[in-house]
């Protein structure tokens, strides 16, 4: 099998994989949402509400810049009295269909975003980095979205649609936050609008997802019309602020330079031999960290030392003696890295409940130290252009086709530890897990015969270095603990 055809069958595995997930999640939702005879009831879990969330920490906008929407419709008004009859409508035809929509978009929007955002990374066969980074300017278009939102919730303070009419009876829990922008809009607005930048074939599919997250709160009767027109509307002003960043970030900067030769040097592996992957990454502009050179790794063992050639040896005997158990680690993790920790994060979120300001909060600090991490990691790579295994020793059997770029130092620990560490600190009691799985993601290369385990031992400590930055970030941005 050549590398492409891997490539694509890991591609639809995972794709599959994400759909099955998807597929319980909506099935599992929309039964906990119909098998209740008090449409306002959500399993007894109440959102606590935010009433400083528009005084936190945005990544892309000022604190002073926050946009302003315009004011709601007054009660007064004809608009308002349109409004109030359109949910009463919508409340007496919620089918099988609306209901399983609104469950659906009610599991969060901003992790049903990050969904969607993993599935058109597997579609269009996104690499890690490049992935790290979907993620990254999809998370802080959403959190910097989500923050405006508030910021304007509690300027204009409209309540929700029960509260000011109880003949409208919400579907899903509503929380004390005041309606005015819709979060969900917000984050359909800025996450339609974001991803339609990085995959513009697919913004015809992206509105129609917008509408269905917009819509299923106007058919579960917890927004107006208004609130969905302002929210949409605000995250979309975001979004273009995020995709002005985007613009400019040097991911697209053409490399001039030149692959350095001798036998301590990486050379491609591939056939025939191509061009180095993306060797200009490691000078992208990092979220959390002024230079990739914060965290730059001290030079590797010396190649044909001792050190070396113990390291070697170990790759070959754990390649060559691949267990299934081996082969399935290495194979699970080799697809989207930023996007096996994104689900992660999203089980997490939804298990504990996250309202929708912390949930982006929390894929905000994660993926933009997945992002950095990833810098730093291809900064290192082409400082170093350090020798895969199979250059020093061919015999290795490696589970796949070896990446086409240098080894030091490994990109999935790099991404995995800090993703992690990111995670450890918004979910202490799910450390010990956590930093398994870091460990699992960081030796899978190893197994898979394409990484010196002194790779990913460095790795991972960049990686937990950067999500040290994501951390004191977190602390400092004015969230309440």
């Amino acid at each position: 099998m050549d590398k492409s055809a891997g490539t694509y069958c890991r591609a639809k595995r995972a794709l599959v994989a994400i759909t099955l997930v998807s597929v319980l999640v909506t099935v599992s939702a929309s039964a906990c949402l119909t098998s209740t005879n008090n449409p306002a009831s959500s399993g007894g879990i109440v959102l606590a509400a935010e009433p400083t969330g528009g005084s936190w920490k945005p990544f892309v906008l000022n604190s002073s810049d926050v946009p302003r929407s315009i004011p709601p419709p007054s009660r007064d008004s004809s608009q308002f009295n349109q409004e109030v009859n359109e949910l009463k409508a919508l409340q007496l035809n919620r089918t099988p269909a609306v209901n399983e929509s609104i469950g659906y978009w009610n599991n969060g929007s901003a992790v049903r975003w990050n969904e969607i955002a993993r599935s058109l990374v597997i579609k269009n066969g996104t690499s890690a980095p490049m992935a790290s980074r979907v993620y990254a300017l999809l998370s802080v278009a959403q959190y910097d979205a989500l923050v405006s939102a508030w910021n304007n919730k509690y300027t204009y303070n409209r309540s929700s649609p029960h509260d000011i009419d109880p003949s409208i009876q919400p579907a899903v829990q509503t929380t004390s936050d005041p309606a005015y922008p819709s979060d969900h809009a917000a984050v359909a607005g800025a996450s339609s609008a974001v991803l339609s930048y990085l995959y513009p074939n697919e913004t015809a599919w992206l509105s129609t997802q917008a509408a269905a997250d917009e819509e299923s709160r106007l058919a579960a009767g917890v927004n107006f019309r208004s609130d969905i027109t302002a929210g949409d509307s605000l995250g979309r002003t975001v979004a273009l602020a995020v995709i002005a960043r985007a613009r400019n970030d040097g991911s697209n900067t053409p490399w001039n330079g030149t692959v350095p030769t001798g036998p301590d040097k990486w050379v491609s592996t591939t056939s025939p031999p191509q061009p180095p992957f993306l060797p200009n990454w490691g000078n992208v502009t990092p979220w959390l960290l002024n230079s990739s050179d914060l965290v730059m790794p001290p030079s590797p063992p010396v190649f044909g030392s001792a050190q070396f050639n113990a390291s070697l040896q170990e790759v070959k005997q754990i390649a060559n003696g691949r267990t299934a158990e081996q082969l399935q680690i290495a194979l699970f993790w080799d697809n989207d890295p930023p996007g096996h920790w994104n689900q992660i994060a999203s089980d997490l979120i939804q298990s504990y409940h996250l309202n929708e300001l912390r949930s982006s909060r929390a894929l905000a600090l994660m993926n933009t130290a997945a992002m950095d991490a990833g810098i730093c990691c291809w900064k290192a790579k082409y400082d170093y252009w350090y020798p895969r295994p199979i250059q020093a020793d061919p015999t290795i059997k490696t589970a796949f086709p070896t990446p086409n770029f240098p080894s030091y130092t490994s990109g999935h620990s790099d991404f995995s530890s800090a993703s992690g560490g990111v995670l450890s600190y918004i979910f202490p009691n799910e450390k010990s897990e956590l930093q398994a799985k870091v460990q699992e993601a960081s030796l899978s290369r190893v197994y898979a015969g394409i990484h010196y385990r002194f790779d990913c031992d460095q790795g991972v400590m960049d990686g937990s270095k950067v999500a040290q930055y994501a951390i004191q970030r977190g602390e400092n941005d004015g969230s309440p603990p």
